[in-house]
C-alpha cells in the first residue's frame, strides 16, 4: 500500500475522498435518527463494498477504452448514441441537483460561520457560489494542490467532534429502530458513497502511473466510509432522534457555538471540494460528451446552480435522497452493464482487471432497479 500515499497518488486518494464526502455527510445522522443507528451502519457497510466495486468497474472501463471519456462518453462507445443521449441527460440533471443540494448546505454554513454578516440566507448563495465559481476557474491543478490539505482537515475535525462529543454521548441514542423507515437510508447512502464523478480525475492526475489506479481507487472509497461512521456515531450519539437534516445545526445547544462553527467550517470545506470536482466533471461532460464549446460549458456550469437555488427548491435531503435512488441507481447500472461490454469489447488490455461473476452483476442491476422503482412510486419526495 506504499506507493499510493506518496507522489501523485496520494492527490489521487484525496481527490476521490473529497469527491465523496460532499454534503451527503451531513443527511447520514439524519437517516440514522429516521431507521436506527444500526440500520444505517449496515446501509453504510453493505454499501461500502458495492462502491468499491462500482469504482473499480468504472476504473477498468476507462482502462480498457483507448478514448477518453466520462460515463456518458463510455456508454456511447459501448451501446449506441440512443444510450448515451440519455445517460447524458441523467448525468447533467444529477450532477447540477447534486451542486444545488451544496449551495444549500453551503450557504447556511457559511451564514452560521460568519453570523449572518451577509445578510439572508441568499445573500450567503451568492457568496459561497462566487467563492466556489473562481476555483472552478482555476481548474484541475488548483484541486490537485487544495485536495490533500482539505482532506487533512476534514480528518481532524471529525477527529475533535468525535472526542467533543464522546462524554456526552447517550447510548440510548443507539438502540432505537423504526422498521416502518428501513428504506429512509437507502437513497441518502448511495449519494453519500458515489464518486463516479472523481475517477476520471483520479486517471488524469495518475498519469503514466495507470498501475496505481486500483489500490488508489480501493483507498480513496474506503476512507470516506470510515469517516462516515465516526461523524455519524458522534451526532447521532448527542442528539437521538432530536437529530437535524443537517447535523450540526441540532448540537448548537449541547456543544457550544463554538463547536458548532467548527462543525460549519468542515462542512464548507467537504461542499467546496465535492463542488469543485461535480462542476469539472460536468464541464467536461459537456465538452467531450455534448461538443459544447469550452467556454460555454464551463459558464453553463457556473450559472445554472445559481439559477436554480434561487427558485426555493426542496430540503436537501429530499434532493439526496431522489437524486441517490434514482439518478445514483441508474449510474450504477449503466456502469455495470457498460463493465461487461468492455470486458469483450475494449480495445486496450487494462492495468487491472477484475473477476465478478455474472450472477453479482445482476444482483446489483436487480438492487438498483427495485431502489429506482420504489422511490418513483412511492412519491414521498416534494421535489
Amino acid at each position: 500500500m506504499k506507493m499510493i500515499v506518496f507522489g501523485n497518488a496520494r492527490y489521487g486518494v484525496a481527490t476521490l475522498v473529497g469527491t465523496i464526502i460532499g454534503v451527503g455527510i451531513f443527511g447520514l445522522p439524519y437517516a440514522a435518527s429516521k431507521a436506527g443507528f444500526f440500520t444505517q451502519l449496515f446501509y453504510l457497510g453493505a454499501f461500502a463494498g458495492v462502491f468499491v466495486l462500482l469504482h473499480l468497474m468504472f476504473g477498468e472501463i476507462m482502462l480498457r477504452t483507448t478514448q477518453r471519456h466520462r460515463l456518458a462518453g463510455y456508454v456511447g462507445v459501448y451501446f449506441g448514441d440512443a444510450a448515451k443521449k440519455f445517460i447524458e441527460l441523467i448525468t447533467v440533471v444529477g450532477t447540477l441537483g447534486g451542486m444545488l443540494a451544496y449551495l444549500l448546505v453551503g450557504g447556511l454554513f457559511l451564514k452560521t460561520l460568519t453570523g449572518g454578516v451577509f445578510g439572508g440566507i441568499e445573500q450567503h448563495y451568492i457568496v459561497f457560489w462566487a467563492l466556489l465559481s473562481f476555483v472552478l476557474f482555476s481548474g484541475l491543478k488548483m484541486v490537485e494542490r487544495t485536495e490533500a490539505i482539505m482532506l487533512f482537515f476534514m480528518a481532524l475535525i471529525i477527529a475533535l467532534l468525535f472526542i467533543v462529543s464522546i462524554p456526552l454521548i447517550n447510548v440510548g441514542n443507539f438502540s432505537f429502530s423504526i422498521p416502518e423507515n428501513f428504506f429512509f437510508p437507502y437513497g441518502v447512502t448511495l449519494f453519500a458513497l458515489a464518486g463516479t464523478a472523481a475517477i476520471p480525475v483520479v486517471r488524469d492526475v495518475l498519469k503514466n502511473e495507470e498501475r496505481k489506479i486500483k489500490k488508489t481507487i480501493i483507498l480513496g472509497t474506503l476512507i470516506p466510509v470510515v469517516l462516515y461512521a465516526l461523524f455519524i456515531f458522534s451526532v447521532v450519539g448527542v442528539t437521538g432522534a432530536a437529530t437535524s437534516e443537517d447535523a450540526l445545526t441540532g448540537l448548537n445547544g449541547i456543544l457550544g457555538k463554538p463547536m458548532v462553527i467548527i462543525g460549519a467550517l468542515f462542512g464548507l470545506l467537504v461542499i467546496a471540494t465535492s463542488y469543485i470536482v461535480f462542476g469539472l466533471y460536468l464541464k467536461d461532460t459537456l465538452w467531450y460528451d455534448f461538443n459544447v464549446h469550452r467556454k460555454a460549458a464551463l459558464w453553463f456550469v457556473l450559472a445554472a446552480p445559481l439559477m436554480l437555488v434561487l427558485f426555493q427548491p426542496a430540503s436537501f435531503i429530499e434532493i439526496i435522497s431522489f437524486l441517490g435512488a434514482v439518478f445514483g441507481g441508474t449510474e450504477a447500472v449503466f456502469i455495470i452493464l457498460t463493465f461487461r461490454k468492455a470486458r469483450r469489447h475494449g480495445d486496450r488490455v487494462p492495468e487491472y482487471q477484475l473477476k465478478v461473476p455474472s450472477v453479482i452483476l445482476y444482483s446489483l442491476i436487480a438492487l438498483f432497479m427495485f431502489g429506482i422503482i420504489y422511490t418513483l412510486v412511492d412519491g414521498k419526495f416534494n421535489l
